[in-house]
């Protein structure tokens, strides 16, 4: 017999729920898939470039998108399930103009360095719709 089950939160574990009539058998648990910690994740890949970086946004969380502004910096970085791309802050100033995806994406986006930055680029969204 083989299920797949997603781990559910059981007062301060996790846990799978069987069907009783397997109630005091032995199972094996095996994982699959660990969820991703996309904060802690991103701030170990992007270390390396703190230096330039002047705020790091999530865009989608799937599939997980994130969006490192820099100063003069331009870099994709690919790491399994996890898309950051590092752009210039003069790059996304004109491209919010022009493109109504970046614009909705950013509406959306959550931060996780930076947030007054954030706020100022929604700010110009607006005023540019």
């Amino acid at each position: 017999m083989e299920f797949l089950k997603k781990a559910i939160k059981v007062g301060n574990s996790a846990g799978v729920l069987l069907p009783k009539k397997l109630l005091g058998s032995e199972v094996k648990i095996t994982v699959i898939n660990r969820p991703i910690n996309i904060r802690k994740e991103v701030i170990k890949l992007l270390e390396q470039y703190f230096i330039d970086l002047i705020g790091i946004y999530i865009l989608n969380k799937k599939p997980i998108e994130v969006l490192a502004i820099s100063t003069n910096l331009r870099k994709i970085i690919m790491n399994g399930k996890l898309k950051i791309s590092i752009i210039p802050i003069s790059v996304i100033k004109r491209d919010i103009k022009t493109k109504p995806k970046l614009k909705a994406k950013l509406i959306r986006a959550e931060s996780i360095l930076n947030k007054s930055l954030l706020f100022e680029l929604k700010k110009q969204i607006r005023s540019y719709s």
